[in-house]
């Protein structure tokens, strides 16, 4: 269950004026290690992944599949890190592109050709990688055939957004 506005707690001034300054740290301290799309990777790694999750159970169940929700996050989480930190960086590297994450590539030599193949193979693990933890989630076992197809849009619709916010962060350095 996701937290509503009446269960966050009130911030007061102090804590957003601190809350505020750390965040300014790293600035004043020109502490700009790491490159957009590492730093979105790890926000994927950490938040993202949970609300993909989430949307893909909520999805299903909206489609009349039932599912353990939890299990739909913990196959999200376990393909994403098989995913964007092995398979993507891998069949990147075979087009020319040996920096996935851009954290070594100068602005404007960023492979685009290595990334798309590597986030295409990326996808496709997805599917195979999640598709077990799908099956299991599915608490009506006679809803399991039903529910492929569902499966396989909701995870292609979570997909397309990532891959999207993951080019327009690195479209205008590539080449």
């Amino acid at each position: 269950m996701l937290p509503t506005s009446k269960t966050l707690p009130e911030l007061n001034s102090n804590k957003l004026k601190i809350i505020i300054f750390l965040g300014l740290i790293p600035s004043l301290a020109i502490a700009n290690a790491g490159s957009p799309m590492m730093w979105f990777g790890i926000l994927h790694s950490l938040v993202l992944n949970l609300l993909i999750g989430i949307y893909e159970s909520e999805y299903l169940e909206k489609k009349e599949i039932p599912n353990r929700m939890w299990i739909i996050v913990g196959g999200n989480y376990f393909s994403m890190i098989v995913g964007l930190y092995f398979i993507a960086p891998y069949f990147s590297s075979i087009t020319g592109n040996i920096d996935f994450w851009g954290g070594n590539t100068r602005f404007g030599d960023y492979e685009l050709t290595g990334f798309v193949f590597g986030m295409l193979a990326s996808f496709i693990s997805t599917l195979i990688l999640e598709f077990p933890f799908y099956f299991l989630s599915v608490k009506d076992k006679t809803k399991r055939k039903k529910g492929i197809g569902k499966y396989i849009l909701t995870n292609t619709i979570s997909n397309a957004i990532i891959f999207l916010i993951y080019l327009i962060i690195i479209f205008r350095g590539s080449k």
